[in-house]
């Protein structure tokens, strides 16, 4: 049985039933798709196939990818049977993205129940409650186990954000997403904070959550080169990749540059797209007479430039609104540990991630809304810059990536994941 707390157990080489795994995988988006998830879930599956396995990914057309053409609709890839179902491009969202609510979860419930029945079912958040609530019923009519792997919570994250603010639609969101949980085998999260979330719709679930969290994003593109040259000398460089959204409150850390000691010189470096970034841009615009502080924006890159950037840099910036790290954990968290980052986090301090920081010192942290505590830990990370290179917190934090978020352990886990839940149904 696995742990529901998320500790590490032994992993069998094969499950003990006879035959492979039938498995279907199902996202929204899928590799060479760029949101992370299509990623993952590239490794994860990949992984059940060396184990010996049979993997089919239901997934959409990409709407990220940067070279706009469709894939093709089937295809192998490291030994996945990929078909990608026929949605619209929905990455500006609005009516489009309203429509793959329906539409995505009802081709994928479809495809579950008139094609060969598989052992185990899986799916991630995307789209929202939508998608978990028509494969957990696909499945049940097919008997099949099904895994639920919760990437975020919703309705609630859709709360903070305003998308679900109407009561009634939280509420009728919030007992599907609770239904789907209850007839799911597995419910993956990532840490404790959600794992805690879950039991407050259900101490039932408890039992059926197991805690495994992601690791550095994966890239199958060639290396690219840093975006930046490397800062000047003296310069403390703080580094945040990825989606500028409004979850992260990051116009909020660039208003509190402006109380920063005139000796202490940082350089603050954004690089992605988000809606939030005019709000950002805005705030940065008030800085420009300060000669110790720079923000800097760079477009959305790859994996690769994104890593090649946070290795001239001296800091990882983690920050999200209040709430938010009860629903969800920052999986840049990993990439920039991966690559040896001390880490200013931003959130509750009660939090698996800030406990984290203090416990392990991997960097410094904050309150949400905390703007003297935010200048303060920019302070004392530049004086321990000035010191000795933050030599201690890198060697810290590459101990703790190894420990928390070593990539072979992780797909370890996942292959343990799924031959046991086979196994329980066989």
């Amino acid at each position: 049985m696995l742990d529901s707390i998320g500790s590490t157990y032994a992993v069998p080489g094969r499950p003990t039933r006879e035959g492979p795994v039938r498995v279907i995988a199902i996202h929204r988006y899928f590799w060479p798709d760029s949101p992370p998830y299509a990623s993952f879930l590239r490794q994860i599956a990949g992984r059940w196939v060396e184990d010996g396995h049979s993997v089919e990914v239901l997934t959409g057309q990409p709407s990220y990818a940067s070279s706009g053409r469709p894939s093709p609709r089937t295809e192998t890839l490291d030994g996945l049977r990929i078909r990608r179902l026929p949605v619209m491009r929905d990455r500006s969202g609005g009516w489009r993205q309203l429509a793959n609510l329906v539409i995505f979860p009802a081709l994928v419930a479809a495809r579950i129940l008139i094609g060969r029945r598989p052992d185990v079912v899986m799916c991630s958040t995307v789209p929202r409650v939508t998608l978990g609530t028509a494969v957990s019923i696909a499945a049940r009519l097919r008997r099949a186990p099904f895994v639920y792997h919760c990437m975020d919570l919703h309705p609630e994250i859709g709360r903070i954000s305003g998308e679900f603010a109407n009561p009634v639609v939280f509420r009728a969101l919030a007992r599907l997403d609770l239904a789907t949980m209850r007839r799911a085998s597995r419910i993956v999260v990532l840490s404790q904070d959600m794992r805690r979330a879950v039991i407050d719709r259900d101490a039932a679930l408890a039992g059926k959550i197991v805690i495994l969290n992601n690791w550095a994003l994966p890239d199958f593109a060639e290396p690219e080169p840093a975006p930046l040259p490397t800062p000047a000398v003296g310069t403390l460089r703080v580094v945040f990749t990825g989606n500028l959204g409004r979850f992260q409150g990051l116009e909020t850390v660039v208003d509190a540059l402006a109380d920063l000691p005139e000796t202490t010189g940082v350089e603050m470096v954004f690089m992605g797209e988000g809606r939030a970034k005019p709000e950002i841009e805005e705030a940065a615009s008030s800085l420009t007479e300060r000669s110790n502080v720079d923000v800097v924006f760079v477009p959305q890159g790859p994996p690769s430039a994104a890593k090649a950037l946070m290795r001239t840099a001296h800091v990882g910036l983690v920050t999200l609104v209040p709430d938010v790290v009860r629903y969800a954990y920052p999986s840049k968290t990993a990439t920039y540990a991966t690559e040896g980052l001390p880490l200013l986090v931003v959130c509750e301090q009660d939090s698996e991630l800030a406990q984290s920081v203090r416990d392990h010192g991997l960097g410094w942290s904050a309150s949400s809304g905390d703007r003297a505590g935010l200048v303060a830990a920019l302070t004392t990370a530049a004086a321990e810059f000035a010191v000795d290179g933050l030599a201690d917190r890198r060697t810290a934090v590459a101990a703790y990536a190894d420990e928390a978020f070593g990539q072979d352990t992780a797909l370890d886990r996942w292959g343990a994941l799924l031959a046991d839940t086979a196994e329980e149904a066989s």
